[in-house]
């Protein structure tokens, strides 16, 4: 998360522009009449945490995910543009569980990020439908695309389905934009793939956890109320990962529910549904 503005900084037409600013890039416009409704959710006395929790969201926008993905192909040992210079094959593929998931649209930024949306490197991208016929083996990399990890329970599960498709035993990167420092741990723990990643969020990400000080043991008692009204079932988020993760595409759900759950008694500002 970004560090928020003082407390009693004035919620006026430049703090306005700033969020505008930031969060124009989300796939829901996001305009200064929906922020004032969201923001006339809160009780007087708590508009000014509710405007801090604004400032600390941690947008992650187009321009920063093709940058990520620039530096983090660049980064792996084997890999080159030009096929002779290249260790191997490669191959890269959406880490979806079915078509139209986050992985797809990543595969997509990636291809955009990297300057290979030419047909000359059609042949690096598959789906996972085809690892079995091309048949990766222990020289090979096939790098698994996604953009999030919250706690790795989804990445857990989904490498059991490519394990079975992968009996070659090439090396498999994961690779991601974001992802907690407990989701890396657990993907590396329990599955057979290399996680990469451009953004380690770590404890002090999670608004409810100790070690993050930029909000008030009340405050966070405070926030926890309206988080509640708008998902009783989790409150400090999926996993209790208490983020303020924003991507431009899609808010995930290990975010503090009041950025992105709607409900009878509550409008998300990021909603993950149309």
């Amino acid at each position: 998360m970004k560090k928020p503005l003082d407390r009693g900084v004035a919620i006026d037409a430049q703090r306005f522009s700033r969020w505008m600013s930031q969060f124009s890039g989300y796939r829901n416009p996001v305009t200064n009449g929906l922020v004032e409704l969201w923001l006339d959710q809160f009780s007087a006395g708590d508009r000014d945490l509710a405007a801090r929790i604004l400032d600390a969201v941690l947008f992650i926008g187009d321009q920063h995910i093709h940058t990520r993905f620039r530096e983090l192909l660049g980064a792996l040992e084997g890999w080159d543009k030009v096929k002779a210079k290249r260790h191997a094959q490669w191959f890269f593929v959406p880490f979806s569980g079915s078509t139209g998931e986050s992985g797809d649209s990543m595969v997509h930024a990636f291809r955009m990020a990297t300057s290979m949306t030419s047909k000359h490197y059609n042949d690096l991208f598959i789906h996972r439908s085809e690892l079995v016929s091309r048949n990766p083996g222990p020289d090979d990399t096939v790098v698994l695309i996604d953009d999030f990890s919250g706690t790795g329970n989804q990445a857990c599960d989904s490498w059991h389905i490519f394990s079975e498709l992968l009996t070659g035993g090439p090396r498999v990167i994961l690779m991601l934009i974001a992802a907690t420092h407990q989701a890396l741990q657990r993907i590396t723990d329990k599955t057979e793939m290399q996680p990469v990643c451009g953004t380690t969020l770590r404890s002090k990400d999670n608004i409810y956890h100790a070690d993050c000080t930029f909000f008030s043991h009340d405050e966070k008692n405070r926030l926890l109320k309206y988080c509640a009204s708008a998902d009783a079932v989790r409150p400090r988020g999926y996993g209790d990962c208490g983020l303020l993760v924003v991507f431009a595409h899609r808010c995930p759900n290990n975010t503090i529910p009041i950025l992105h759950a709607n409900s009878a008694a509550w409008q998300a500002l990021f909603p993950r549904d149309d």
